[in-house]
């Protein structure tokens, strides 16, 4: 094995003791990988068409049986949710991928060559920071018609604004690195600087920020189902849609455990981002123990 596999093994042993030290980023990310496998093989896991009524069960409450009771066709919620949970990973990892990928190039883009390229890409940035989101998703919905596509497109081309100025500041700063300085010197081309220095010494922050973007995602791909602008049947956000009529009928389940699913995957997102921060991060995470401990002496006091 060669000494940079070797290192590289090593500092992803560190990153991972780092990781595992924090409770709720461990929890979360094991949270996030059962669900993964449910969604993955929830028709291994339930037989049968997910989608099939019985009414003869219509509106049961929370049991032995069935969980998360059934809805108002009959139909397991259970069985629903953990399908649901396919649409909402694929959207988040989808979107997640492009509004990094984009904002990555942009970014390292408008920070190596600066001038007119950088003012076009922050000014195009600013324009989609100044608009607010939702509605444009909204109204990009409507003209080019509800499709799980066009969402994922959608969402991510939203989302890349705010990458693209991390990376932006990153490249700025690691352009006045004397070994920048010396790659130029030596006759490096951009493509080299690019991706054999910029990039590589970026990709921690831009797996941090990609991880912590992911529980907007789900959130505003919710809301667009919740709203009936996603066409599909089994998604949380439309099984939210079609209990609001039955809550006060007493059928609080209907709405109460995809909610759940929504804001536990959110909040499992946001965990494994902050676990990803501090192992990543180790300079970070060392401030803020050193922060804690001065506060908590101050108190002592």
């Amino acid at each position: 094995m060669s000494k940079n596999s070797t290192r590289r093994l090593q500092a992803a042993s560190q990153a991972w003791r780092r990781y595992s030290r924090n409770r709720g980023a461990l929890l979360a990310l094991i949270f996030l990988i059962v669900l993964v496998l449910a969604a993955a093989f929830a028709s291994v896991i339930f037989s049968g068409d997910p989608e099939a009524p019985d009414l003869s069960k219509d509106r049961r409450p929370p049991s032995i049986i069935n969980p998360f009771g059934t809805d108002y066709l009959g139909r397991s919620q259970l069985t629903l949710i953990i399908f649901g949970a396919r649409t909402s990973l694929i959207v988040a990892f989808a979107a997640g991928a492009l509004l990094a990928v984009l904002g990555t190039i942009t970014g390292l883009l408008a920070g190596y060559y600066g001038g007119k390229i950088d003012g076009f890409f922050m000014r195009m940035a600013d324009v989609f920071l100044t608009i607010p989101a939702l509605p444009l998703i909204l109204l990009v919905v409507a003209v080019m018609g509800p499709s799980l596509l066009n969402v994922m497109l959608i969402i991510g081309l939203t989302g890349w604004p705010t990458m693209a100025r991390i990376v932006r500041s990153d490249t700025l700063s690691l352009m006045k690195r004397e070994f920048i300085e010396i790659e130029k010197v030596m006759g490096a081309n951009s493509r080299r600087i690019l991706f054999k220095h910029l990039l590589p010494n970026q990709l921690n922050s831009i797996f941090v920020y990609t991880s912590l973007s992911l529980p907007a995602v789900i959130l505003t791909e919710a809301g667009l189902e919740f709203l009936g602008l996603a066409p599909l049947s089994i998604s949380w956000g439309f099984m939210l849609n079609t209990s609001i009529s039955y809550w006060i009928t007493g059928a609080w389940w209907l709405s109460f455990f995809p909610g759940l699913a929504i804001f536990s995957t959110s909040l499992a997102f946001y965990f494994v981002s902050e676990g990803l921060k501090d192992a990543l991060n180790p300079k970070l995470a060392r401030r803020r123990e050193s922060l804690v401990a001065q506060v908590v002496a101050e108190r002592e006091k």
